[in-house]
């Protein structure tokens, strides 16, 4: 009798407790329905409009630190690289016949200039390191059009009229030989003593032409080399009065590699 009594007590105990915890969670949720409400109707009503204006202010702390750690971590500019592209220069008026070795000058104009100058035929150095020097000359023949672009030549004593330079074909017409050679010299730059020419490259071969037909021949050439500050590179051939004065064919460049 006393254990169904105990057992009875210990039941209503616990029942209230279920009872309290039951009515405590229905007042919560209630008082969160109530809360969700009245933030609706302020929102509509514009009285939340001070608080979403914080936003941007947040915004804009997070880019001052991200401009504070670009600060502190600056990244390196791209360098620009030492570099020349000259394309020929055409002639003006009429071209003399010349077999000797002749400095070609490049329209610097029409060309690509970074950090590297240009002078009389020259590309001057600016910055040394190990640069890689290219050069392309084309020469062209034909005889209809080229003789009427030629300006006479100097005469022989006692031979009026007569050129004193070899003509590149023979009386039969068959092309006696002409020679296409092109260097790519360096002048060293010295406070001490002048600038003498040292041979980086020659090409050339010898070419044997016909009258009455279109002739071409191009020699190119390419290589690295280590040059200083102040320090030209420049470009010459024998026979220059056959050059093609097209820019797509004859040219002349330098870029740094390395320093």
């Amino acid at each position: 009798m006393e254990n169904s009594l105990a057992r009875l007590q210990q039941l209503r105990r616990t029942e209230a407790t279920s009872n309290r915890t039951l009515i405590g969670t229905v007042v919560f949720m209630g008082l969160l329905q109530v809360v969700s409400s009245v933030a609706v109707v302020l929102h509509l009503t514009g009285h939340l409009q001070q608080v979403t204006q914080t936003g941007p202010a947040l915004v804009e702390t997070s880019d001052d630190l991200q401009r504070g750690e670009s600060q502190r971590c600056p990244k390196n500019p791209r360098e620009v690289i030492p570099s020349a592209h000259l394309p020929i220069q055409p002639p003006s008026g009429h071209i003399q016949r010349d077999i000797q070795n002749t400095m070609i000058h490049w329209d610097h104009a029409h060309g690509h200039l970074s950090k590297i100058g240009y002078h009389d035929g020259r590309i001057l150095v600016r910055e040394g390191g190990l640069y890689y020097i290219y050069a392309k000359t084309c020469f062209r023949y034909y005889d209809q059009v080229e003789e009427s672009l030629l300006e006479s030549g100097s005469h022989t004593p006692g031979r009026k009229g007569a050129s004193a330079e070899p003509s590149i074909h023979r009386e039969d017409g068959v092309g006696a030989g002409a020679l296409l050679i092109q260097y790519v010299f360096h002048e060293r730059h010295s406070h001490s003593a002048p600038p003498r020419p040292a041979v980086l490259m020659k090409s050339g071969s010898t070419k044997h032409w016909q009258r009455g037909h279109y002739h071409m021949c191009c020699q190119q050439q390419g290589g690295a080399f280590p040059l200083g500050p102040g320090d030209s590179i420049y470009v010459s051939v024998s026979n220059s009065w056959l050059l093609d004065p097209e820019a797509e064919g004859s040219y002349f460049g330098a870029f740094r590699i390395s320093r």
